[in-house]
């Protein structure tokens, strides 16, 4: 399904449009394996054990 000029696809009136994830689970991403931990930001991965510092997985 292609997109006109006019932008995407119009959502069918009266339909609400809620928000998908979160802007940024970027703290919650392991920066040795990439693992997403499932809730708050852990100090430590579960999968690998490396440490993650309070900035969140970006290196």
């Amino acid at each position: 399904m292609a997109e006109s000029d006019e932008g995407p696809a119009e959502v069918a009136r009266g339909e609400r449009v809620e928000g998908g994830d979160p802007v940024c689970w970027l703290s919650r991403v392991c920066p040795e394996c990439g693992l997403l931990a499932d809730g708050e930001p852990p100090e430590v991965c579960p999968r690998c054990g490396a440490a993650l510092d309070d900035g969140g997985g970006a290196p």
